[in-house]
C-alpha cells in the first residue's frame, strides 16, 4: 500500500496563498496584521559576569521576524530604573504603566542592579546601569534602537541611580570596565533621594542613618555621618556643570519615605549650575502611588520626551 503524501514544498511569504475554506457556522472577521501592541521580551541577562542581573524589554509596535517581514525602524531608548530602596528590584511593577509610552514610539528597558542583600553597595548600581547600557547600545538592531536617543527614568532608589548615572559619564569611577560615555536626551526623576545624609532633617516615617538602615546598607553597612567619605563620591550635586541634559522632577509633598525636601535639594543645584530643569509637585500625594501615573502627570512626561529627541511616527 502507497501511504505517500503530496506534501507541498515550503511556500515564500509573497506568494503563500490564502486558505480559502468556507465553513458556514464560523465568525467571520477581517484581518488586519498590522503590529497594534507593544512586544515584551522578558529576563535578558545583561552582564556577562553575572547572570543575575536582567532587565524586560517593551518594543513599540513592530513586525514579528517569523513573518519574513522585517521593521527596520529605530526608536528612542528609555532605560527605566524601578525604586527597590537599593534592595532586590521587582522590574515588572511598573510595566503596565510604561506600556502607553512603547505604543507611542520608544524602547523601554526596565533594568535590574544588584541589590544590598546580595552584596551590592554604592556605587554598584550606577555601574550596573552602565553596563546594561553598553549591552543594549551592542543590540540596536535587535531591540529597534536609535542609540542617538536615549532617556534615564527612575523612581526613588531608582530615581538616585538614573540621576548619578546621568552627570558622572565621565567618571571611570563609575564604570565597571572600559568607560563608554554616553550623552543623554534628558533625566526623568521620580521622587528620588540626592542627599543621603540630609535625609533625616525632614519628617519621615523610617529612619535613614543607622547601618542597618536602607541607606546604611547602601553604603556597605555603614552609619550615615557627615564624615563618610563615600557620601562626597554619592552626591550628585558635586558632578553638575552646564551643558547637562535637561531633568523633569517629579515628588510628592507628603511623601513619607523621601522627604519633599530632597527634590528641592536637586532642583537649586541644577538651577545654580544653569542646567534645566522642570518641578512638578504633586499635592498630597505620598511615595510611589498613581498619582504620578495621572493622565496629566502622563502628558507632562511625553511633553519632556517629544520636546528634547525626534522619533518616527508609530
Amino acid at each position: 500500500m502507497n501511504c505517500e503524501h503530496n506534501y507541498l514544498k515550503p511556500f515564500q511569504v509573497n506568494d503563500f496563498p490564502e486558505d480559502t475554506t468556507k465553513l458556514a457556522e464560523a465568525i467571520l472577521l477581517d484581518g488586519n496584521d498590522e503590529p497594534k501592541y507593544p512586544t515584551c521580551l522578558t529576563n535578558i541577562a545583561y552582564d556577562s559576569e553575572n547572570s543575575q542581573l536582567l532587565m524586560n524589554i517593551l518594543m513599540p509596535p513592530v513586525y514579528i521576524p517569523e513573518t519574513g517581514i522585517i521593521d527596520q525602524r529605530k526608536f528612542p531608548l528609555i532605560v527605566w530604573i524601578q525604586g527597590s530602596a537599593f534592595a532586590k528590584q521587582e522590574i515588572g511593577l511598573h510595566l503596565p504603566h510604561l506600556v502607553e509610552f512603547a505604543q507611542q514610539g520608544y524602547v523601554i528597558a526596565a533594568i535590574t542592579y544588584q541589590g544590598t542583600e546580595s552584596g551590592g553597595h554604592f556605587p554598584s548600581t550606577i555601574r550596573d546601569t552602565n553596563c546594561a547600557l553598553n549591552y543594549l547600545l551592542e543590540h540596536t538592531t535587535q531591540y529597534h534602537i536609535d542609540s542617538q536617543q536615549i532617556f534615564l527614568w527612575g523612581e526613588s532608589s531608582g530615581a538616585y541611580t538614573a540621576i548619578m548615572t546621568a552627570v558622572t559619564q565621565n567618571e571611570a569611577f563609575f564604570f565597571k570596565n572600559q568607560v563608554k560615555p554616553q550623552h543623554f536626551k534628558g533625566i526623568i526623576d521620580f521622587y528620588g533621594p540626592t542627599v543621603m545624609q540630609e535625609l533625616d532633617t525632614a519628617p519621615s516615617i523610617q529612619e535613614h542613618r543607622s547601618a542597618n538602615s536602607w541607606v546604611g546598607k547602601y553604603f556597605n553597612q555603614q552609619a550615615i555621618t557627615s564624615q563618610l567619605k563615600d557620601l562626597q563620591q554619592a552626591d550628585p550635586r558635586k558632578y553638575l556643570s552646564p551643558g547637562l541634559p535637561p531633568f523633569l522632577i517629579f515628588h510628592g509633598t507628603l511623601d513619607m519615605i523621601v522627604p519633599f525636601q530632597q527634590s528641592l535639594l536637586l532642583k537649586q543645584a541644577l538651577d545654580k549650575n544653569q542646567i534645566e530643569n522642570t518641578f512638578v509637585a504633586i499635592q498630597g500625594s505620598n511615595h510611589g502611588t498613581d498619582a504620578f501615573w495621572s493622565p496629566a502627570a502622563k502628558k507632562i512626561v511625553f511633553n519632556f520626551l517629544n520636546k528634547n529627541c525626534e522619533k518616527e511616527e508609530i
